[in-house]
């Protein structure tokens, strides 16, 4: 099975409040099938390459999410974060601070979110597990994420990509672009889709920094 990976958000944004959430989101499926509804979604828009959730329209919104609903072999799953739960963790102070541990925290909690995600959705399980998830702002830091979650997940073949090129990146964008607006604006998104089919965590990688943080 194929996973794809993307972020809504700014986990450093966070502290200094500039972000409300951050959602991190997976999409597991074939490829064609987790490329089909961000298709879909902006097909015959000629000023659209991709389906990038903050990009869409409503009908564009509402017709990706349908898409996604019929979607049989398709499976979500997200990670939440914000400011309360970065404070539950013991010495989360150091967030703060100038402190070198590679990687840096949000690196290294965007990796551990993917391997928890991927772990409960089962990746290891699966010997041909792929995951792909949207690079970030260099290569190294690419790397640094990529080197966590196989951490979580040593078993699953982890690589990085980019959405315009990655349909299924554009889904993973799209799902946790949907959960972001649910909970900033008490929108309904999610709810078109089957609660079975959709698997959520955070503890596990937020227990993960912790540990880091207690090494400090």
């Amino acid at each position: 099975m194929d996973y794809f990976g993307d972020v809504s958000g700014d986990l450093r944004g966070l502290l200094n409040q500039n972000s409300k959430v951050v959602v991190v989101g997976v999409v597991a499926g074939d490829q064609v099938s987790c490329g089909r509804c961000p298709k879909q979604a902006v097909r015959r828009v000629d000023d659209i390459q991709e389906a990038k959730w903050n990009d869409l329209t409503d009908i564009q919104k509402r017709r990706l999410f349908e898409c996604f609903a019929d979607q049989d072999d398709l499976e979500f799953g997200y990670a939440v974060y914000d400011r309360d739960r970065l404070h539950s963790m013991d010495k989360y102070h150091y967030l703060y601070q100038d402190v070198s541990f590679p990687p840096d925290w949000d690196l290294a909690l965007t990796g551990y979110a993917y391997g928890e995600l991927l772990f409960e959705m089962d990746s290891p399980g699966d010997q041909r597990a792929i995951f792909t998830f949207d690079r970030v702002a260099s290569k190294p830091q690419s790397k640094a994420v990529k080197k966590h979650v196989e951490e979580f997940v040593p078993d699953t073949n982890v690589f990085v990509g980019g959405s315009q090129q990655s349909g299924g990146i554009q889904a993973a964008d799209c799902l946790a672009g949907a959960v972001a607006e649910d909970i900033k604006r008490d929108t309904d998104w999610i709810d078109h889709l089957d609660r079975e089919s959709i698997t959520t965590a955070t503890y596990t990688s937020l227990a993960k920094l912790e540990t880091l943080l207690a090494k400090l």
